[in-house]
């Protein structure tokens, strides 16, 4: 038996989209030509549906008046798409960490944009204007109650 080796994004959206929905052979080079802007051939295609289906991770289906095959995972393919979602979930997590910040009033992690504030000399990152805003009166209040 051949081993499923994800080599490209073709193969991992290949897994991807059949984890959505059973597909045909051509839904599944047509989809993936409109998720990776390039065209996508049958060769890309058939040979890793046949190294899946050996694996039993897929199987196929005869539909319609044609009985043309349509390619679904199996429940072992739907656990192997599982596995491989963690594993590239892992990877971009630890790729954009040092990228999002937390904001300094209610601690939500911040990825894109965001508010930045210097208060008392410190650059702050916030979610929004008015956690800045919530933040700043919290500390004239603590400011005013110390002062008594």
């Amino acid at each position: 038996m051949e081993e499923v080796k994800i080599t490209n994004l073709i193969r991992f959206y290949t897994l991807i989209l059949l984890d959505k929905k059973p597909m045909h052979g051509y839904e599944l080079i047509k989809e993936l030509e409109a998720c990776l802007s390039k065209s996508i051939s049958a060769s890309h295609i058939y040979p890793f549906l046949k190294t899946l289906s050996k694996n039993n991770l897929i199987e196929l289906k005869n539909t319609g008046k044609r009985k043309k095959k349509q390619y679904c995972l199996t429940k072992k393919g739907k656990e192997y798409v599982n596995e491989l979602i963690n594993k590239f979930s892992i990877i971009i997590k630890s790729t954009i960490a040092n990228k999002v910040k937390k904001c300094a009033h209610c601690d939500c992690q911040i990825y894109d944009k965001g508010y930045i504030e210097k208060i008392k000399g410190k650059r702050l990152y916030f979610c929004c204007i008015h956690c800045a805003k919530s933040l700043k009166a919290r500390q004239k209040t603590h400011t005013r109650k110390n002062q008594k």
